[in-house]
């Protein structure tokens, strides 16, 4: 299989959902030496992984998260890959893509995000959280399997989005 990672979050510069990009990349490649990988990277980070497993293959794809880039021209460049499957680490899947993927949601903090906790004007914050809803929806939707890091997030997946249990898949993290 052709296995694309979108591994934009890579690295241990404090962000949770880089270091788990970091963490499960290693392990991958010491366990799965048959399938073929591209790790999609921003530029800020491409030169932090060094593969140490021939099967997987560094790809730059220097496109912001949560921009009009990664919903526009991400979805073409992962395409070019002709890919089977694609892991995404968070849950801003691109809009355009359609083919098969898999999802991490983390948590849903950001459902219950209040205008309070902004400094964004009413229309720009409400546009953002619809957005927000519309990209995660999609995403739990269209996935082939959702993986989750807690029971309590997958308890309110399930809730929110009326999903199968079956299709909402918990993978503790480790250190």
């Amino acid at each position: 299989m052709r296995i694309g990672i979108d591994a934009r979050f890579y690295g241990p510069h404090g962000k949770g959902i880089g270091r788990y990009t970091q963490k499960l990349l290693a392990s991958l490649e010491k366990l799965d030496h048959d399938n073929e990988y591209y790790i999609f990277l921003r530029q800020e980070n491409f030169d932090l992984y060094q593969p140490k497993n021939p099967k997987f293959h560094k790809v730059l794809a220097d496109y912001p998260w949560y921009s009009f880039k990664e919903q526009i021209i991400f979805p073409f460049k992962l395409y070019a890959y002709n890919l089977d499957l694609v892991h995404f680490f968070h849950f801003n899947v691109p809009l355009l893509y359609i083919k098969k993927f898999v999802v991490t949601i983390h948590d849903l903090t950001h459902h219950y995000v209040s205008k309070d906790a902004s400094t964004l004007p009413f229309i720009l914050f409400y546009g953002k959280k619809l957005l927000y809803f519309l990209v995660i929806r999609r995403a739990i939707k269209k996935s082939q399997k959702v993986i989750t890091v807690s029971s309590h997030t997958k308890i309110e997946i399930i809730r929110e989005y009326k999903v199968k249990p079956e299709k909402v898949i918990i993978t503790y993290e480790a250190v």
